[in-house]
């Protein structure tokens, strides 16, 4: 294939990419059970279902957005009573949080049916089509991490929100 071909295919699916993303999260919020917190909070809740009390750091590294974003998710909880934190054992500089027995009934319905709601999408796909995705996806997380780990303006922080863009015209745009 000619060097034309391949940047246009790339070009294309970074295209796709650009314009899946914020369609995607709209998706994910849209499948939000209606009696449940909001996304960002429910994945506050379901990092700590999963492993346990987390410092604020460990937190906002697991969802990775920045600290202060945590700081906020954490005490809106906490006020609607489904984390507690207090003070690290061992490190007076740092705060613990962990879920009550209420965030954790939330924490669990909630994720239920959310994922179940989310995955009704995946069904418009053939089980081959779905089993490549779930391929591809995989390899493509791992290397997106590992160049952002290696570049060192996006190393340490999480990417910056609301940045202006260029619109962009839809591949289908593009191509007719």
């Amino acid at each position: 294939m000619s060097s034309a071909g391949v940047c246009s295919r790339t070009t294309d699916l970074v295209e796709a990419f650009t314009e899946m993303g914020p369609v995607w999260a709209r998706w994910v919020h849209a499948c939000l059970p209606d009696d449940t917190v909001s996304y960002a909070r429910l994945r506050v809740l379901t990092v700590l279902e999963c492993d346990g009390d987390r410092t604020m750091t460990q937190i906002a590294e697991a969802l990775e957005v920045t600290p202060r974003r945590v700081t906020v998710l954490v005490e809106a909880l906490e006020a609607e009573g489904m984390i507690e934190r207090f003070a690290h054992p061992t490190d007076g500089r740092s705060t613990v949080v962990a879920i009550t027995e209420t965030g954790l009934r939330h924490q669990r319905l909630g994720w239920k049916q959310h994922q179940d709601k989310a995955a009704v999408a995946f069904g418009d796909l053939s089980t081959e089509d779905q089993e490549r995705l779930l391929d591809i996806s995989l390899k493509l997380t791992k290397a997106f991490r590992s160049r952002l780990a290696a570049h060192p303006a996006t190393a340490d922080s999480p990417p910056a929100r609301g940045a202006r863009r260029a619109p962009r015209r839809s591949i289908q745009e593009r191509q007719s």
